[in-house]
């Protein structure tokens, strides 16, 4: 299983391609001179099943810098952030469950955020400066597969005061997600008042 990905950053090469797979290494191809640009072995104790990168939205804007992180994940090992100019882990997410099926990451559109995936049948939201969780999906019947967030819908909100830090949070934002049984779910948030719904199939 490798999961390739193009990076479209523009103070980046161009044509560059993330690939993980289950020799749990992560190798960067240069696509213009079609060769492997570096590899880091060993990036994950097990098999990495998946890898998605900082892809900003076209309705929000982002630092360059942040194009630069990238997201994988492995059975039993968690969710890794890594840094594509230096490729060393920066931040690591462990709070959520992950020991069998392969759940995905996503990156929020205003890059402040990542979603992923839980076998306890939830789906987590972390702030990516931070390795806990800030809010914990509610609970459905089967595990999280898959997460991603809609480009277009989200607002962000920015607040002077410090002591409001729930201000920096989405306004608005939607989440959807896939359980292991099948069943899509759209979830949403009012600052923290999260709601779910079950999608028409």
């Amino acid at each position: 299983q490798t999961a390739l990905l193009p990076h479209q950053q523009q103070t980046s090469p161009p044509y560059i391609l993330l690939a993980c797979g289950s020799d749990r290494s992560i190798q960067v191809f240069d696509m213009n001179r079609g060769s492997v640009a570096s590899k880091l072995p060993d990036a994950h104790s097990r098999a990495i099943h998946y890898v998605t990168q900082n892809k900003g939205s076209m309705f929000s804007t982002q630092t360059p810098d942040s194009y630069n992180l990238f997201l994988t994940s492995a059975v039993t090992d968690g969710v890794k952030m890594w840094d594509l100019r230096t490729l060393r882990c920066v931040r690591r997410y462990e709070n959520h469950l992950n020991r069998c099926h392969p759940c995905s990451s996503a990156f929020s559109p205003c890059g402040r955020f990542i979603a992923t995936g839980s076998e306890d049948n939830c789906a987590y939201v972390y702030d990516i400066r931070n390795s806990s969780y800030l809010h914990k999906l509610q609970k459905h019947s089967a595990a999280v597969l898959r997460v991603a967030f809609n480009p277009s819908s989200p607002e962000v909100r920015d607040c002077l005061d410090p002591h409001f830090l729930s201000q920096w949070l989405y306004r608005i934002f939607t989440c959807t997600y896939l359980l292991s049984n099948r069943q899509a779910y759209m979830c949403a948030s009012k600052r923290y008042n999260f709601w779910c719904k079950k999608l028409n199939k």
